[in-house]
């Protein structure tokens, strides 16, 4: 078994009561962690989640950062590559596809990310009405500390 790299991050991804955690390099690509999720996901077994199959194509995927990384349950927004691509650099040939990059999308270990499953026909829908009118939001379940009352 190799030898994890000392400085690769942790990052627990979620979606309802499922927590996948991923040892991940910083300068790994989103779309290269989409990749590893899913194989993650079917290295487990995993048909669905909550009844959401997990799709075979990884771009089907939706990474949302929490609103505020210390409260999550305020609620998540969609990671947008046009959100990252700004604060590349824009010269040279290979740049834009470094942007990409969990480092450049201020990720840091032992982030939480949500994800959640987008149909095809979603993917391609650039118009901001339908994204905001069509938004399923994000099922994630956080876990609760409060006692149960169990009864006598």
């Amino acid at each position: 078994m190799s030898q994890p790299d000392p400085l690769s991050w942790t990052l627990l991804f979620k979606k309802h009561r499922t927590t996948v955690l991923l040892l991940l390099p910083p300068s790994q690509t989103i779309e290269a962690t989409k990749t590893k999720l899913v194989e993650a996901l079917r290295a487990r077994g995993l048909k669905d989640i909550n009844g959401d199959p997990i799709p075979e194509d990884p771009a089907e995927i939706e990474f949302g950062v929490a609103v505020d990384k210390n409260d999550l349950e305020k609620g998540w927004t969609s990671l947008e590559a046009s959100d990252t691509e700004d604060d590349a650099p824009k010269r040279g040939a290979g740049k834009k596809a470094a942007a990409l990059t969990l480092k450049v999308a201020e990720f840091n270990s032992g982030q939480s990310i949500a994800f959640r499953f987008r149909r095809k026909s979603d993917i391609g829908s650039n118009n901001p009405s339908d994204l905001e009118l069509g938004d399923p939001g994000w099922d994630v379940v956080l876990p609760t500390f409060e006692d149960e009352d169990e009864g006598p």
